[in-house]
């Protein structure tokens, strides 16, 4: 899952990330786990970025939307979805 999820939004979605964020930034699945607790999937994930004036503007929406537009390519429930998001300035 972790995977297919990284080549969705690295690879087909690559020009709205660089819209979103900037030209090189790139999103880094590090983990998709099942939380037992609450019934729901957990995304791990850590955001490049290129331009931090444009993480200002947009924050975790815009990266809160290409998970949830990936999801749909992977025919699973986006309402069972937590993300955990990270950033670093490359």
């Amino acid at each position: 899952m972790r995977k297919s999820l990284s080549v969705i939004i690295n690879k087909c979605m690559k020009k709205d990330l660089e819209l979103l964020y900037g030209e090189g930034s790139f999103l880094e699945i590090i983990e998709v786990k099942k939380c037992t607790t609450n019934k729901k999937l957990l995304v791990n994930c850590k955001l490049k970025l290129t331009n931090i004036e444009y993480f200002k503007e947009i924050q975790n929406i815009g990266v809160e939307h290409l998970i949830s537009e990936s999801w749909d390519l992977t025919g699973l429930d986006k309402e069972n979805i937590v993300l955990n998001l990270s950033y670093e300035l490359i």
